[in-house]
């Protein structure tokens, strides 16, 4: 669980050096093999052959990059993982925090950006240029656009992968946060517009009432309705007070097994104690398929091909995860809102423990 007041921005988080010497010796060879094998495969990648050629570089061949790139690095922290438990130890935070600072960040920022056409280190500037078409024996001919998209994937990658390995929240929180503010300014600009306090003026609190006026001999009022696509908000038994999405975070530590933090508490579950159980045959259901997919997008979901279902499906899906969390945290307020532009955006965190992809 993340350290409280650990945030890379306002103080310093800890790098273990020791961490990454216990592993250094044992990975430094693996890793040199690995990053030979993963040229090989790019000469061989009929996806990137493609579009290779294509002037300027198209938006398909820097999506296939990313994601390439995305698995390189995530084979080379897993030989770190792998590493450091034969020796009878479990990944930590500290240890993804000397993983980033002593191998990961070097390995991205290895090269300076004007070094692209002459450079020979090991780095991500030697397997970019490859991934889009431009072995070292034609570096010569890299255009301007293919250099500057190799440089644009490289700085995704490295605040992806700092904010991963440094367990920061995702950055949506951020964003819907500010879309909360602006919305707030706008509405109380519209209320003094119309002479109206700035702000909403809060009801009376009602006098304490008489034996005579007792409220239980008044017929009942009907609940209001619940919001669209999520169920009454009835807290599951035991689970801790309320809270805003915000403090709630979500991280799959397998395909069928969860860690839920919600402000100081935390407990794991699997899909079917979850409630993601497909009642006719005891597997998960699409909707934790769903949720999985968000996971490992870093809680947004653009369309269908994250997680391998039509869209109409994974609206279905998207209101049963709705309905679940909603029950299972007591909160009313839709936790998955679709951004016009975006797709579906959690407002709470969600991703993937390294444990996931080991």
């Amino acid at each position: 669980m993340r350290k409280k007041g650990m945030n890379i921005l306002s103080a310093r988080p800890i790098y273990d050096v020791t961490i990454w010497e216990e592993i250094r010796t044992r990975v430094r060879w693996k890793i040199d093999a690995l990053v030979q094998s993963v040229r090989l495969e790019i000469s061989k990648d009929a996806s990137l052959a493609e579009f290779h050629g294509t002037q300027p570089v198209p938006w398909q061949l820097t999506e296939i990059m990313q994601q390439r790139a995305e698995g390189w690095l995530q084979r080379l922290y897993n030989l770190c993982c792998d590493a450091y438990k034969s020796g009878g130890k479990t990944p930590s935070e500290d240890f993804d925090r000397a993983v980033w600072t002593f191998y990961i960040e070097p390995l991205i920022l290895d090269g300076r950006d004007v070094s692209v056409l002459n450079y020979t280190g090991s780095g991500l500037l030697q397997l970019l240029p490859i991934a889009v078409g431009s072995p070292p024996e034609r570096r010569t001919f890299l255009k301007v656009n293919q250099k500057d998209c190799c440089l644009a994937i490289r700085g995704k990658l490295w605040e992806t992968w700092r904010d991963k390995l440094h367990h920061l929240p995702p950055r949506i929180n951020e964003a819907i946060a500010a879309m909360a503010r602006a919305n707030e300014l706008e509405a109380r600009a519209a209320r003094i517009a119309r002479g109206l306090p700035p702000d909403p003026v809060s009801p009376p609190t009602p006098a304490p009432e008489s034996p005579q006026t007792s409220r239980l001999t008044e017929p009942l009022s009907p609940s209001p309705p619940p919001l669209k696509g999520v169920a009454e908000t009835t807290p599951a038994p035991n689970s801790p007070k309320p809270a805003a999405w915000g403090s709630i975070q979500i991280s799959f530590l397998s395909d069928e097994r969860v860690q839920i933090f919600n402000g100081t508490s935390t407990e794991t579950r699997n899909y079917a104690e979850f409630g993601f159980e497909d009642g006719r045959n005891g597997k998960p259901n699409q909707a934790w398929q769903v949720l999985r997919a968000m996971a490992v997008n870093r809680g947004t979901l653009p369309d269908g091909t994250k997680a391998g279902l039509a869209w109409p499906k994974v609206e279905k899906a998207v209101q049963e995860i709705r309905k679940v969390l909603s029950r299972h945290f007591g909160i009313s307020a839709d936790p998955i809102p679709f951004v016009k532009g975006m797709g579906y955006r959690a407002c709470f965190k969600i991703d993937c423990s390294p444990s996931f992809h080991t």
